[in-house]
C-alpha cells in the first residue's frame, strides 16, 4: 500500500517528527471537539433544496386542480339533482290555456296555463323554475327544496297571500289588490 501524506513529507524532510505529531494531535483535537458540542457543518445541497421547492409547487397545482375537479362534480350534481326534482314534480302546461307573464331579467316572458294553476301561481302555491331554457310550473315546497340545493337555478314564485293574518280593522279589507296583471 502507498504511504500517507504526512510518512511521505517525512521522508522527503520536508517536515520534521515533532510538527507531524503536532499537527496530528490538533487534528484529533477538533474531532474531538467538534463531535463533543454536537457541532455537524450543515452541507446544504442546492440540488435537493431546488428538488424540494418543485416538488412543493407541484403538490399546491394539484390541490388546486383537485379542488376546482371537486367543485365541478359539486355543480353537476346539483345541476342533476335539481334536473331530477323539476322532472318528476312539474305540471302540465296547457297551450290552449291563458298566458301567464312573469319577469326575467328584465325581460317579460310567458307561459299558457290553465285558469287554475294560473290562479294558484297567483296565490303563490305554485312558482315557475327555469331550466335549460324552458320555464316549468312547479310546487312551492319543490321550489323551496331547489332553492336549497342550488341558487344558480332561475325561481319565480309569488310571495303567499295572507288573507288569515291580516288586520281585522283594516278600512280596506273588503278591497283586493291583484298581485299579477293578467293581459
Amino acid at each position: 500500500m502507498g504511504k500517507s501524506f504526512q510518512e511521505q513529507l517525512l521522508q522527503l524532510g520536508l517536515v520534521d517528527k515533532k510538527k507531524a505529531s503536532k499537527a496530528k494531535k490538533q487534528q484529533h483535537q477538533n474531532k474531538k471537539q467538534n463531535s463533543k458540542t454536537g457541532k455537524k457543518q450543515v452541507v446544504v445541497d442546492e440540488n435537493a433544496l431546488l428538488a424540494q421547492q418543485a416538488e412543493e409547487k407541484k403538490k399546491a397545482r394539484v390541490r388546486k386542480l383537485n379542488l376546482q375537479r371537486d367543485v365541478k362534480l359539486q355543480k353537476r350534481a346539483e345541476d342533476a339533482q335539481v334536473k331530477q326534482l323539476v322532472e318528476q314534480n312539474r305540471l302540465e302546461k296547457d297551450d290552449r290555456g291563458i298566458a301567464y307573464r312573469f319577469n326575467v331579467k328584465g325581460k317579460i316572458q310567458r307561459i299558457f296555463v290553465t285558469k287554475e294553476t294560473a290562479d294558484q301561481l297567483s296565490d303563490g302555491r305554485l312558482g315557475i323554475v327555469g331550466l335549460a331554457g324552458q320555464f316549468e310550473v312547479v310546487p312551492r315546497a319543490i321550489i323551496e327544496k331547489i332553492q336549497s340545493v342550488s341558487n344558480r337555478v332561475f325561481v319565480n314564485i309569488n310571495a303567499a297571500s295572507s288573507k288569515a293574518g291580516s288586520d281585522p280593522e283594516d278600512p280596506y279589507a273588503g278591497f283586493e289588490v291583484p298581485d299579477d296583471l293578467m293581459w
